[in-house]
């Protein structure tokens, strides 16, 4: 009896991301705005080359209206660099995202070196979460285009986050 009841409960671990509108796995299109605060100013580190420290906050949505990453708020801290002798940029790190009912998803970013261009790439990996994120796994291709702020002190950048996901029942 007691190998039956853990059988179903789970059975029943598996089934929570789908009961609540998040299919265990697929692909996706998630589009996201991001307002970068302008924290502390860069340091030089060489001759053409300054580092600093990146913050924004974020609004996510499915391109479908549903399902992964819809209605979510996001919170990025990340260390960049850029080299303004070869016209390179590099940046790394992580974001948390929460639903609306505090359900949780972590981020892994990191934009390989690459020319300072109007669309920036990366690499991004979801590495687990909380509630009915519980066991997410995925990779997608991040691109990023860097607006005009609306006022200073602030940067402003739209995206897309395109891949596939899948969410495992927890060990």
């Amino acid at each position: 009896m007691g190998m039956r009841i853990t059988g179903i409960a789970a059975c029943l671990v598996a089934g929570t991301a789908a009961a609540q509108g998040i299919a265990p796995e697929g692909a996706f299109t998630i589009n996201f705005t991001s307002l970068v605060v302008n924290g502390e100013p860069t340091i030089e580190i060489g001759p053409d080359r300054r580092t600093g420290l990146y913050e924004g906050v974020l609004t996510a949505s499915n391109a479908e209206g549903k399902g992964l990453l819809h209605n979510l708020t996001g919170h990025c801290l990340g260390k960049f660099e850029i080299d303004t002798g070869s016209g390179t940029f590099e940046q790394h790190g992580h974001c948390v995202y929460t639903d609306a009912d505090g359900h949780r998803i972590w981020e892994q970013f990191d934009f390989e070196p690459q020319p300072l261009a109007p669309v920036q790439m990366a690499a991004g990996r979801w590495i687990g979460g909380s509630g009915k994120y519980e066991g997410l796994r995925g990779e997608f291709e991040i691109r990023v285009r860097p607006l005009r702020p609306a006022t200073e002190g602030f940067g402003q950048v739209i995206g897309s986050k395109q891949g596939s996901y899948r969410i495992s029942a927890p060990n």
